[in-house]
C-alpha cells in the first residue's frame, strides 16, 4: 500500500486527482473551510509523479461557485424553479419516466452523458438505470468526439473497445496530428516529455497543425498544414512509404491482411499534387515520411484537430496506416493496444449484423454511442418514434455540443427532461427536475481512462470535502429512481450481511455464493447488477466509499481475465481470490496504483480478430480516399474564413469551470487571426468584431497572432458560459466570451461517424466599428 500524508482540518495535505482532462494527474490538496486553498502535484502519483499544470491549481472555482446545485428543483408552469423535497424529486421524475416508456416504449427514452473527465463511477450506476428504462440511447460527449476513432479500431482490430496508446516516452520519433499537448495534454507529463524531445539531438518530434502552438514551436519539424487537408498530407506521406518501398514487409506478413489493397491505392497518389493541396512543400513530406520509416522506435497521436476536422474518419484510419505499414506497433516505443480496466464503451455490430440504429435518423450505434450530432433530429420531429424524454448527467449539451439553437429548439418539444449536475448550467435551466450531485471532491470518485501500456494504473479517489447542501451522489439517485420504478428492492437484507462477512473473511466467498442465488432466484436483477452491488457492497465499505461498489466487481474480472499480468505488478492472492486482493490493493492506497503489467508480446492476445492479425482494409474509407483527387476545397464564397471553433489555451478548459474569474489570461476569449487579415479587415488587437457562419453569429474581440496561417482563425471552447444564482432558483445570468456552438452546424459532419467538423467552420467576421 502506498502511503501519502493526507490533509485533514490541521492544515495536512490530502491526496486527490485533477479532473480537467484525461490523464487526471495525481494531486495533493489543502483544505481550510470548505475550500480546495493549495493544491500541488502528487510525487508519489506512479504516472503523473508530481507533475501539473497551472489549470489544475485553480480547482477550487469548479468547486465553490454561485452556480452551484444544493437542492432538487421542480419546473414551475411560468418557467422558474422551486425547491422540493428529494422524496417529491425522485418519485414524481420515476413516474413520469414510467408513463414515457409506457405509451412511446423504452426507444423514447434518451441518456447523455454518464461522467465528465474524472467522474466515471455515477456513469457506471446509470447503466441500470437505462436497462431499467429499456433504452438503447446513450449520447456523451465521448461520441461527439471519437466515434470514427471507434469504428475505424473496430475494423483494424476486431473490436471497437480496443483502444490504442502511445509510446511518446520511449519513442525516438513521434508525430503529432491535430493536437496540441502542451496545453491539452492527452499523454502522462506532457510539457516534460515534449522538452526532453527538445533537448535530445537524436530524438525528433514532428507536430501536425495549421496554427503555430507552443507545442510545433517546441518541435524539430512543424508542418504547418492548410485547414482541412490533412487527409491529403497522411495520403501523401503514406504513398512515399509505399513507393519508396519504406513498408515493414516482415511486419505485415507476420500480423496483417489486406496490405495488397492498401498498396495499389498509395501507389495512385502523386504525392507532389497531394503535398501542394495540403500546402506542405514536397521535400519535407519525403523527409518526414523517410524519417518515421527509418526510426527504431516511432509513434504517432492525434488529437480533436484531427478528428473534428474534413474527412474525419479518414483521417484517423491513415494517421493509424503511419505507423502500422511502418511496423511501429507492439513494441517499446510504439503504438499498442491497451487493457481498460473497466471499458467505457463496448462493441456495436453493424446494422446488417443486427446492430441497434435509431429510429427517426437511422444512425447506427458506435461502441455503443450514439453521436449528440443527431440527437436534436431524434426529438425536432413528427415522427412516431421521436424522443420525448432526456436525462442529461454530468453534461451540458446546450453548451458544448454543435448547434445550440437546435439543441434549444429540440428540448422545448420535450415532454421530460431530467438534469443531474453539480451546478445550474445552459441545459439545467431547461430541465423539468435539476438533481444536484455532490462534487467530485465530496464523494469517492475514479476515472476509467486507464490507457496505460505496458504497466496500468488506476486511481480510486476518496472524499476530501463534506457535501455541500442537499445532495447526493449519482449512484444513491439512480438507485433511488430505480426504487421508485420498481426495478430495484429497497433492501437486500441478505446479501448486506454477505457483503459485510465477506470483507471479514474473503476466503469463505460468501457474497459470490449469495449474489449468484439471488441472480438465479430474481433473474431481472441481472440487467441492474451494478446498482445490486451498490446496494449491498457499498453498504460494507467504509464510510464515503459506497460508489466503489462496482470497482469491487471490476476488480473481479479484471483478475480472471488478466491474472499473470495482475500477479506482475506484484499482487498475489491473500485470504480471498486475486480480484478481492486487486480490490483490497486499490481501495486501501491513497494514490493510484499499478494494477497489471503486460510484456509487448502479449499485445497481440488484445486484438480481437479471430486470426489475431491487423485486418488493413476498410473497403469504405479505401473509396473515400479514391475519391480525394476530385475534391476540390476552396474558400467559401460567402464565409472565407475557416474557424477552428474549440481551441485549447493557457485558461480554458472544459465545460467544468464555469466562473471566469479563474482565468488569469485571455478573459474574453479573443479570436486568433493573422496580422494581414486583420489589416485587410481593418481591424486591430483588441477591437470588437462579428463572426457569422451559416448558423449563427458572435462578438468577439481579436488578437493578431502571427501563429495562424492568413485566412484561418481560432476562438476556444470553455466560454460563453451563464452563471445562473443556484441559490436563488434563478437563471438569469451573465456572458463571458464567445459561445461557439452557436457558430457551429449539426450536419457539419463526418457521413459515416457524425463528428462534427468543429475544426473547420467556414464564417465571416464584420468588424463592429468601420474603418474610417
Amino acid at each position: 500500500m502506498v502511503m501519502v500524508e493526507t490533509m485533514n482540518r490541521d492544515g495536512s495535505w490530502q491526496a486527490s486527482a485533477c479532473i480537467l482532462c484525461s490523464i487526471n494527474c495525481g494531486i495533493q490538496v489543502g483544505v481550510e473551510e470548505g475550500r480546495l486553498k493549495r493544491i500541488r502535484g502528487d510525487k508519489q502519483h506512479p504516472s503523473s509523479r508530481g507533475y501539473l499544470c497551472q489549470k489544475a491549481t485553480r480547482l477550487d472555482y469548479y468547486q465553490n461557485h454561485q452556480g452551484r446545485l444544493r437542492q432538487p428543483l421542480r419546473r414551475r408552469p411560468d418557467g422558474t424553479f422551486e425547491r422540493v423535497s428529494w422524496e417529491v424529486a425522485i418519485g414524481e421524475v420515476a413516474a413520469r419516466l414510467a408513463a414515457v416508456k409506457q405509451r412511446y416504449g423504452g426507444h423514447a427514452i434518451a441518456y447523455y452523458g454518464g461522467g465528465g473527465q474524472g467522474n466515471h463511477l455515477g456513469g457506471t450506476y446509470a447503466a441500470a438505470l437505462r436497462a431499467a428504462l429499456g433504452t438503447p440511447y446513450l449520447y456523451s460527449s465521448l461520441a461527439q468526439e471519437k466515434t470514427g476513432d471507434f469504428w475505424v479500431n473496430g475494423r483494424l482490430f476486431g473490436r471497437q473497445s480496443c483502444h490504442l496508446t502511445e509510446g511518446i516516452e520511449e519513442a525516438d520519433y513521434v508525430i503529432i496530428i491535430g493536437a496540441n499537448p502542451w496545453q491539452a495534454h492527452g499523454f502522462p507529463r506532457a510539457r516534460k516529455v515534449i522538452q526532453a524531445f527538445r533537448n535530445n539531438p537524436k530524438r525528433t518530434l514532428v507536430v501536425i497543425d495549421p496554427r503555430r502552438t507552443k507545442s510545433a514551436e517546441m518541435a524539430d519539424i512543424h508542418l504547418q498544414v492548410r485547414p482541412g487537408m490533412d487527409a491529403y498530407l497522411m495520403a501523401a506521406m503514406l504513398a512515399v512509404i509505399v513507393q519508396e518501398g519504406l513498408v515493414d514487409q516482415h511486419f505485415i506478413a507476420t500480423h496483417t491482411t489486406g496490405y495488397a489493397s492498401l498498396r495499389d491505392e498509395f501507389m495512385k497518389v502523386n504525392v507532389a499534387d497531394y503535398a501542394a493541396r495540403s500546402g506542405i512543400d514536397v521535400a519535407l513530406v519525403r523527409q518526414v515520411a523517410r524519417g518515421l520509416a527509418e526510426a527504431k522506435r516511432a509513434s504517432t497521436r492525434h488529437d480533436l484537430g484531427l478528428e473534428h476536422s474534413l474527412h474525419s474518419t479518414l483521417n484517423t484510419y491513415l494517421e493509424k496506416l503511419l505507423f502500422l505499414l511502418t511496423g511501429h506497433f507492439g513494441r517499446a516505443g510504439c503504438n499498442a493496444v491497451h487493457t481498460q480496466f473497466l471499458p467505457l464503451i463496448g462493441h456495436s455490430p453493424a446494422p446488417r449484423q443486427g446492430g441497434m440504429v435509431t429510429r427517426v435518423t437511422g444512425m447506427r450505434a458506435i461502441g455503443k454511442l450514439f453521436p449528440p450530432n443527431i440527437l436534436p433530429a431524434e426529438i425536432d420531429t413528427d415522427h412516431p418514434d421521436r424522443v420525448r424524454a432526456v436525462i442529461i448527467d454530468s453534461s451540458n449539451p446546450l453548451q458544448s455540443a454543435a448547434d445550440t439553437r437546435a439543441y434549444r429548439r429540440a428540448f422545448q418539444k420535450l415532454d421530460l427532461v431530467v438534469a443531474i449536475d453539480v451546478a445550474h448550467t445552459e441545459t439545467t435551466t431547461l430541465a423539468d427536475y435539476v438533481l444536484p450531485a455532490h462534487s467530485q471532491f465530496e464523494k469517492c470518485e475514479a476515472t476509467f481512462f486507464t490507457l496505460s501500456f505496458p504497466t496500468n494504473y488506476f486511481h480510486l479517489r476518496r472524499p476530501v470535502l463534506p457535501p455541500s447542501g442537499n445532495t447526493l451522489p449519482e449512484p444513491e439517485i439512480y438507485r433511488r429512481l430505480l426504487v421508485a420504478l420498481g426495478a430495484l428492492p429497497r433492501r437486500f437484507p441478505l446479501l448486506e450481511r454477505a457483503a459485510a462477512m465477506h470483507l471479514k473473511a474473503p476466503q469463505l466467498g460468501l457474497f459470490q455464493k449469495a449474489l449468484a442465488a439471488t441472480i438465479v432466484a430474481r433473474p431481472q436483477l441481472k440487467k441492474v447488477l451494478a446498482m445490486v452491488l451498490y446496494a449491498t457492497m457499498g453498504k460494507a465499505l467504509p464510510d464515503g466509499m459506497a460508489t466503489a461498489a462496482v470497482v469491487w466487481g471490476a476488480s473481479q474480472f479484471y483478475a480472471q481475465r488478466y491474472p499473470e499480468q495482475v500477479r506482475r505488478v506484484g499482487i498475489r492472492s491473500g485470504r480471498g481470490g486475486l480480484g478481492d486482493t486487486l480490490f483490497k490493493h486499490i481501495i486501501e492506497a491513497d494514490t493510484a496504483v499499478a494494477i497489471s503489467t503486460h510484456r509487448y508480446d502479449e499485445v497481440w492476445d488484445l486484438l480481437r480478430h479471430p486470426d489475431k492479425r491487423i485486418h488493413l482494409a476498410i473497403d469504405e474509407l479505401l473509396t473515400e480516399l479514391q475519391a480525394l483527387p476530385q475534391q476540390v476545397i476552396e474558400p467559401h464564397p460567402h464565409y472565407p474564413y475557416v474557424l477552428s471553433a474549440g481551441e485549447r489555451r493557457a485558461y480554458n478548459a472544459n465545460q467544468i469551470y464555469r466562473d471566469p474569474r479563474w482565468r488569469k489570461k485571455d478573459i474574453e476569449g479573443a479570436l486568433r487571426i493573422h496580422p494581414s487579415d486583420a489589416d485587410k479587415l481593418g481591424v486591430k488587437d483588441g477591437e470588437r468584431v462579428r463572426c457569422e457562419s451559416a448558423t449563427g453569429a458572435v462578438e468577439v474581440s481579436i488578437k493578431c497572432d502571427s501563429s495562424m496561417r492568413p485566412g484561418a482563425v481560432s476562438l476556444p471552447h470553455g466560454y460563453g458560459m451563464s452563471e445562473p444564482n443556484a441559490e436563488a432558483c434563478s437563471d438569469e445570468a451573465t456572458k463571458n466570451g464567445p459561445s461557439i456552438n452557436l457558430l457551429t452546424a449539426a450536419n457539419h459532419c463526418d457521413a459515416l461517424a457524425k463528428t462534427p467538423f468543429h475544426k473547420y467552420v467556414p464564417i465571416k467576421i464584420i468588424p463592429l466599428v468601420m474603418p474610417v
